[in-house]
């Protein structure tokens, strides 16, 4: 019975840990028991095992004791985190999360187990960890979650131990709270300052009363350099400081108010800065009221001077761009989408009886062009309006009894959204150069008649129309010196009423017979402008003109080469008009094929020497070039001796013609032929290919003996001027040189060849000689 008290005793007292030492104590100050002596321990060493054991026994008291506290501030922990509404985390000494507060769910999309579920940055979470944040530290972070994508930022600040950790605990209570919206609105605010400072913008208030005007010292720092501290001035210093020429609209601003009130008015205005210099200064005014009067104007402002200054510049191209459309010898226009003309330049007053103001508002039907014009405008434009496609087309014109050629160009343009709005033309007149072309394709062509000894009267004819080609409302005719020389025979004139050729067949030269009768006669040209009133005209006016309805004609003699007279060359119109200079000019050149014709049945060695060589310069033509050439090339590849062909060409030949007229145009051509015969050697061939083109032949010559002979020339040409008229005229030619190769069959060959090179000789900027075995390969000799 005593035994099992004492065993229930002992299990009360184990119970309780904080009881365990005391328990000890008194089993080892209790006498020693019957057992210890009958295992033969003596007292000194079981007192020993006693105490150690009180000891062990005292240690696991504590830490009993310390974990059951550590339990119940844990529980109590989690218990007021979880209740708290806002975002709280405790972290144990490990980094561990012990609680997550129910605050923490909008922020993390989820209650955190772990802190890498917070997605803290990593860097925070190691400060977290390893550092330890002191108490009242505050971090701050961007934490992305499923539930909040936008990335909120996070401030993260350690708690006190008020708020319910022990003095010493090692646990860490964090507060969490999302700062977004207050961060984004800081870097709004920050970015509206950085805008309205890089703008120059300032808000100015007047006072009417105080008649003084207040704003931030700021802002007239800002926009005129004014002190930090000056924030008020009165209205007179503030109109002072306006540009002498503005101050009349703001000071009616400020005395009379009223008259702007209705809406917000805006003045520009120069105003001085601070450093002397002068600003342009944009103001927006809004009145205020005060008991029914305006008492108050706000004005918010802006610097605006490089606007003014880029606007100004603006101007300034356009009135350029415009002068240069005015003077521009093109016709240049705009019409809308329904092609009723916007604008046009003045050169539309050299082609149109139309007065320039009147093309205005006209639609292209309405400007009293040819409806084969008009037609082919329409069409070009309306493609151009369904392709957006710039359009190129050429033109015919007759106006004055003159016929012009343009070349036609349309442009798109477009608005800023993209847009077409309207449609540019420019017309460019390019009568000379079409006719010029076309002339002498014709005239080659009759070339080839005259050198194919085709019958003379198909020669005249084509000689006839190829002149009416260029001028569409002339007649030719071509009358024939007889045997005898005093009568003229017709020999072409297929447009000519039968009857009147007919009439003048056979008719006897005199100094009053018609104009070709009086040409023959005077051996002179004979301009008759209109033969109802002229003198020559008195034998066949009345018939000429009434039967059939001749009014003018001008008649030019044709000589030999020895200036012997084989006939004349007339142009008949059916209204009374003088010849233009460039008409007389066709003229006179369609005498000398003409002669050229004519002498082929009087001598078959003038005619050769005619076909052969070029009228102007004396130098081969082309024909006699190529095939004297072709011959040359046979004989060095069946000798295998070397040969070079050199391409020349005068540079900006047609500037001279523009400037100095084709007359001396005509005699540059000549002093370069003479040039070119004074340095080419008596066996080398030399020949002009068409207008300022010439070419040569150099026979037992290699390419680099060729090239100081080209450069030779080059420089001769270069230091050399003509003097017409007491003035000095300079020229220059650009040279390609290549030499014969294997390969090669014909002339045509090398001058390919050698032409590829004239232009790379002209692309690098002329007045020089290039020239080498192939196109990939060239010399390039400088003056040396």
């Amino acid at each position: 019975m005593d035994k099992s008290l004492n065993t229930t005793a002992h299990r009360s007292l184990l119970s309780r840990p904080g009881q365990t030492g005391r328990v000890l104590a008194l089993l080892l100050l209790a006498p020693g028991p019957a057992w210890a002596g009958g295992l033969g321990l003596p007292t000194p060493l079981w007192w020993l095992a006693g105490l150690l054991l009180v000891l062990a026994s005292v240690v696991l008291g504590a830490a009993l004791q310390q974990r059951r506290q550590q339990q119940l501030i844990r529980q109590t922990m989690r218990l007021k985190v979880s209740r708290a509404e806002a975002a709280l985390l405790a972290l144990d000494e490990w980094g561990q999360i012990i609680a997550a507060s129910k605050g923490c769910q909008p922020l993390f999309g989820q209650l955190p187990n772990t802190l890498q579920q917070t997605g803290l940055p990593a860097e925070l979470i190691s400060q977290l960890l390893n550092e330890r944040l002191a108490i009242g530290a505050t971090l701050s972070g961007a934490v992305s979650s499923a539930v909040n994508p936008a990335t909120p930022m996070l401030t993260v600040q350690a708690l006190a131990a008020g708020y319910g950790l022990p003095e010493d605990a090692a646990w860490q209570l964090l507060l969490l709270r999302d700062i977004s919206t207050e961060h984004l609105q800081q870097q709004q605010d920050q970015h509206l300052r950085l805008a309205l400072q890089g703008a120059r913008l300032g808000m100015l208030e007047f006072d009417l009363d105080s008649q003084r005007l207040d704003c931030s010292s700021l802002a007239l720092h800002n926009l005129l350099g004014l002190p930090a501290p000056c924030n008020s001035l009165s209205f007179n210093d503030w109109l002072e400081r306006l540009h002498p020429e503005d101050r009349a609209q703001a000071s009616a601003l400020l005395s009379n108010p009223a008259l702007h009130e209705d809406s917000a008015t805006s003045l520009e205005f120069r105003i001085r800065h601070e450093n002397g210099s002068w600003e342009w200064l944009e103001q927006r005014n809004h009145c205020l009221r005060t008991q029914g009067r305006i008492t108050h104007i706000v004005a918010m402002c802006q610097i605006i001077s490089a606007r003014k200054l880029a606007e100004a510049s603006l101007l300034r191209r356009e009135q350029e761009f415009r002068t240069l459309v005015e003077n521009s010898p093109d016709i240049i226009a705009r019409y809308d989408l329904d092609l009723r003309c916007q604008f046009i330049n003045r050169s539309i007053n050299r082609y149109s009886p139309i007065p320039r103001e009147e093309h205005i508002g006209r639609h292209i039907g309405d400007k009293g062009w040819p409806d084969e014009l008009v037609r082919r405008f329409e069409q070009e434009a309306r493609t151009l309006i369904e392709t957006w496609e710039a359009r190129s087309f050429e033109t015919e014109l007759f106006q004055d009894n003159r016929r012009y050629i343009f070349e036609s160009r349309l442009f798109p343009e477009f608005d800023r959204n993209g847009v077409l709005t309207s449609i540019l033309c420019v017309d460019r007149e390019i009568t000379s150069t079409r006719q010029t072309n076309r002339l002498l394709t014709e005239e080659n062509a009759v070339m080839e008649m005259i050198a194919n000894s085709q019958p003379l009267p198909d020669i005249l004819k084509q000689i006839c129309q190829m002149i009416e080609t260029q001028l569409p409302h002339g007649i030719c005719s071509i009358m024939r010196l007889d045997d005898e020389g005093t009568h003229l025979k017709m020999a072409s004139g297929a447009k000519l009423p039968p009857d009147y050729s007919a009439m003048v067949d056979g008719i006897a030269i005199g100094p009053e017979v018609g104009s070709c009768g009086t040409a023959a006669y005077w051996k002179r040209p004979i301009i008759v402008d209109d033969i109802a009133t002229s003198p020559l005209w008195a034998k066949f006016a009345s018939k000429t003109v009434g039967e059939f309805g001749l009014r003018a004609c001008w008649s030019i003699p044709i000589f030999t080469s020895e200036h012997n007279l084989l006939g004349t060359f007339g142009i008949y119109h059916k209204e009374p008009r003088r010849p233009t200079p460039e008409e007389l000019d066709l003229a006179y050149r369609s005498t000398h094929l003409t002669a050229i014709a004519l002498q082929s049945n009087l001598h078959e060695k003038q005619l050769y020497k005619l076909a052969t060589q070029d009228s102007l310069t004396g130098l081969n033509n082309r024909r006699q070039f190529l095939d004297l050439a072709g011959r040359e090339i046979k004989r060095s590849q069946r000798y295998q001796q070397p040969l070079t062909v050199m391409m020349l060409d005068l540079d900006h030949f047609k500037n001279i013609n523009d400037r100095y007229g084709h007359d001396v145009g005509d005699q540059v051509i000549h002093h370069f032929a003479s040039v070119l015969q004074t340095v080419l050697r008596a066996s080398d061939l030399a020949g002009r290919l068409g207008g300022e083109e010439f070419a040569g032949l150099l026979p037992d010559t290699d390419l680099a003996d060729a090239l100081p002979v080209a450069e030779r020339l080059r420089q001769q040409v270069e230091n050399s001027a003509l003097t017409i008229n007491g003035q000095a005229v300079h020229y220059t030619v650009s040279i390609g040189l290549t030499a014969l190769q294997p390969g090669d069959v014909a002339i045509d060959d090398l001058l390919r060849r050698a032409d590829k090179l004239l232009y790379q000789a002209k692309d690098h900027g002329r007045n020089r000689v290039c020239g080498g075995d192939t196109f990939s390969r060239a010399l390039d000799v400088e003056n040396t």
